[in-house]
């Protein structure tokens, strides 16, 4: 007869052998990610070297009383130069570039900048201590800086400005009080009027949410109600933040779900360290007063409806981060020397990433001939 330790021990034997197995699959995985993190991004690298008279560069320069990150690459500095202004605030895209960007190389020379206390610029300095001069004024002028320093080092005398989200209402600010200083603006998701945007936003998730007819996704998303707020606060941060989810889920928006996260992963053009900045820094923390200067001062009408260079808008027709309709509506009222508003059928938030092959036609065979 079989002793009861025996028995117990004959119990835990599978136990033993499933726990094993796991162990080896998570050593597997563990090692297939480093090896994916030394391999992929030499070969991206190697793949995507640029020669003179192109450019690859990454410097920190002083901006603003700090330090501060900018990306070069380009296949010749005589072609038009982009500076693209990224998203957020605090939402880098310098990691994300080699997903979107190599094709335009051969066209232009792109700029990316890690704007005051995110991404590259956030680990250069005491982000603590930059923390009080984060503001709308101060980035403003960083921008202008920037400009002012790659006019400088790559010779020319005007530079285009291309925005995404956060950074078209940057490049709107920006175009508008020193155009002399550009030779077009580039918007991709053009935000307007913020309070205006979530309004719509929340809007047309609930009504997605309904059409589905998941009843838990509704009564969560009616719980959120009133939405928007009309002030910046904790409450509402987190109201943001629960929408931006439902968001996702229903294809109208953008966030740090699988397909952006792997991009990171294999960068090029971020440490480990450095991607550490997506996982565990408090972005919104660290961009200080921008936010409520969003929702409670910014309207792309402050800054008025004549543009004195030539702009066009390219929205994702799925994009209700930065919605499509305000965007559009808002275009019409502007007028400017050249003016071209662009829409991306397959496409939201992330409009250069949803749909590549449209995005970079219009960039290249409609915005790059103008230029």
């Amino acid at each position: 007869m079989e002793s009861v330790g025996e028995s117990k021990k004959r119990q835990r034997k599978p136990l033993k052998i499933c726990l094993w197995v796991l162990g080896v699959l998570i050593a597997v995985v563990a090692l297939a990610v480093v090896g994916m993190r030394v391999v992929y991004p030499a070969i991206l690298r190697e793949s995507h070297r640029i020669e003179a008279p192109g450019i690859d560069q990454m410097e920190l320069v002083e901006i603003g009383g700090i330090q501060q990150a900018l990306y070069f690459r380009g296949e010749d500095t005589a072609n038009p130069v982009i500076l693209f202004l990224h998203g957020g605030p605090g939402s880098p895209e310098m990691p994300f570039m080699h997903t979107f960007q190599y094709e335009w190389e051969e066209d232009f020379t792109v700029v990316q900048w890690d704007q005051r206390n995110a991404g590259k610029t956030y680990y250069a300095n005491d982000p603590d201590a930059v923390l009080s001069t984060v503001t709308a004024d101060r980035v403003l002028e960083d921008a202008h800086e920037v400009t002012g320093y790659i006019k400088q080092k790559l010779d020319t005398d005007k530079i285009v400005i291309m925005g995404h989200s956060w950074g078209s209402v940057l490049g709107t600010m920006l175009v508008q009080t020193y155009p002399e200083d550009y030779s077009a603006y580039i918007a991709v998701g053009q935000m307007v009027n913020m309070i205006d945007n979530e309004r719509v936003g929340y809007e047309k998730v609930l009504e997605a949410a309904r059409a589905a007819g998941n009843q838990n996704d509704v009564a969560a998303l009616e719980a959120l109600a009133p939405y928007p707020e009309e002030d910046f606060d904790v409450s509402f941060n987190n109201k943001i933040s629960t929408l931006r989810g439902y968001q996702i889920k229903y294809g109208l928006g953008t966030g740090l779900e699988l397909e952006t996260v792997l991009p990171v992963l294999v960068s090029p053009y971020y440490s480990l360290s450095e991607m550490m900045y997506f996982l565990s820094v408090d972005a919104q923390k660290y961009q200080g007063d921008l936010m409520r200067f969003l929702l409670e001062d910014y309207d792309a009408r402050n800054y008025g409806t004549e543009y004195s260079i030539p702009v066009y808008y390219i929205m994702g027709e799925n994009d209700y981060q930065t919605p499509y309709p305000i965007a559009e509506a808002f275009f019409e009222e502007i007028t400017a020397p050249v003016q071209h508003f662009f829409s991306v059928p397959d496409a939201g938030h992330f409009t250069m990433l949803d749909n590549k092959t449209e995005f970079d036609r219009i960039l290249l065979e409609e915005i790059r001939p103008t230029l």
